[in-house]
């Protein structure tokens, strides 16, 4: 796995080492793909989550999803029981679980995907990934990951930004902001 998007977070949850890459996938079984994760995940005591690209604003949004994820459950104010959807709830700035799924997961349409990982270690991590990538038959393609036109639109309406707030911040920065707020809606 190319190591530009292999992160060390610390915080109120320890050190934790977060792997993000893009690509892209032909998802006609969605839920066989993600029973392929759960065991890989149980396997190597990772903890992976797989969104549609479109609705992620770079490697930062999710970076900025799993330290959030991995405070509320270190703190107990998690909403979820587990942390790959609590990552899906702080992705998609939701509470509600369903809803959250509805907004960032994957269907049998989508095609790009973006994968992150946590785990305790880079080489735990990396292995976890590269098992995904490989059992799901992902063409790795960070390209995804990358905002352009099209996706800001996506995002605009996805995370309800009202456009004229491009004129004075990126939209990654608008998203970010979006998924902080959750925090204050308890």
């Amino acid at each position: 796995m190319e190591n530009n998007f292999l992160f060390k977070l610390r915080g109120a949850f320890g050190e934790r080492c977060v792997g993000i890459a893009g690509g892209r996938i032909n998802a006609d079984e969605v839920d066989e793909l993600l029973k392929k994760i759960s065991e890989i995940d149980q396997k190597l005591g990772t903890t992976s989550q797989i969104f549609k690209s479109s609705c992620i604003a770079g490697p930062e949004h999710l970076l900025h999803s799993a330290r959030l994820a991995l405070t509320a459950f270190a703190t107990g104010i998690n909403f979820a029981s587990s942390l790959g959807v609590e990552l899906a709830c702080w992705t998609s700035a939701q509470r509600q679980i369903g809803r959250a799924l509805s907004i960032v997961g994957i269907t049998k349409s989508d095609r790009e995907i973006a994968l992150i990982t946590i785990g305790f270690s880079n080489d735990q991590v990396e292995r976890a990934m590269n098992e995904i990538l490989s059992e799901l038959k992902i063409v790795r393609d960070d390209a995804s990951l990358k905002i352009n036109e099209e996706k800001t639109k996506v995002l605009l309406n996805t995370f309800s930004i009202p456009p004229i707030l491009l004129k004075t911040y990126d939209i990654q920065k608008l998203v970010m902001e979006r998924v902080a707020l959750l925090a204050l809606e308890r």
